[in-house]
């Protein structure tokens, strides 16, 4: 057995944990320690399989330039799926906070009964850190949007490096390296920029907002545009330097 199993079974063990959250008087220790065993395993399982590449050329150069490109995507990405939230569950719950003092905390949304649809909810929105500033401001976080936040993050950065190491190589080819950046910018705005939209402009139209296909549209972004986005980023990672053809490759043979 290899590590990806052990992974892939502790993961699991987190969903078991949330199924059985409504069950228990302890709801949201069960809800927090499955969400952050569930989250941290799947994290783990890519890392050392589909991502690793990712994440090593991550390691290998992480310099001024990579930190600055992570930190100030992710904190727009937070801040964007954040607002997300806030809009969902108020949507599903009404207003949840009134900020009169500074404070930061995790919060747990109870969904009943114990089922498979619960444990999705429990899953993509529990538990989420609540941080508020007086009068209404504050960010608000699942481990989902945090866990994507950190793989889109990571993605769009050591795309955005390679693509500039290859400029410092290539020199007067810069100008062709410019669509790859573009297209990486593109898929990462596209991300954050959808979300944003939906939980600001849709509420602003009255016919949009008091039917529950906006609620929906912002929920399906919520949910299924990270995942696309990050599967989007990891292919173009990869197609930048493209393998080439078999008949192509320098074979080395072993003297005999």
């Amino acid at each position: 057995m290899n590590r990806s199993f052990y992974f892939l079974a502790t993961a699991l063990l987190g969903f078991v944990l949330i199924y059985i959250a409504p069950l228990s008087p302890n709801y949201t220790v069960y809800d927090i320690f499955g969400g952050l065993v569930f989250w941290s395993s799947i994290g783990l399982f890519l890392a050392y399989s589909v991502l690793q590449k990712v994440f090593r050329f991550f390691k290998t150069n992480l310099n001024k330039v990579s930190i600055t490109i992570f930190v100030s995507y992710i904190s727009v990405h937070y801040l964007v799926y954040s607002i997300a939230l806030e809009r969902l569950l108020t949507a599903f719950y009404g207003q949840l906070f009134f900020v009169s003092s500074p404070f930061i905390s995790f919060s747990v949304t109870t969904f009943y009964p114990s089922s498979l649809y619960t444990a999705l909810m429990n899953l993509f929105f529990n538990p989420d850190l609540v941080a508020g500033l007086p009068p209404d401001y504050y960010v608000e976080l699942s481990f989902y949007a945090m866990f994507m936040g950190l793989i889109i993050s990571t993605l769009v950065t050591v795309t955005i490096t390679r693509v500039i190491n290859m400029a410092r190589t290539l020199g007067g080819l810069r100008t062709i390296l410019l669509a790859p950046i573009i297209g990486v910018i593109g898929g990462g705005s596209c991300c954050v920029s959808i979300p944003i939209i939906l939980a600001t402009a849709v509420p602003a139209a009255n016919f949009l907002v008091l039917t529950a296909p906006g609620e929906e549209a912002l929920f399906l972004t919520y949910i299924l545009l990270p995942p696309i986005t990050a599967l989007a980023l990891g292919i173009h990672f990869r197609s930048i330097i493209p393998k080439p053809p078999k008949e192509f490759r320098l074979t080395i043979k072993n003297k005999s």
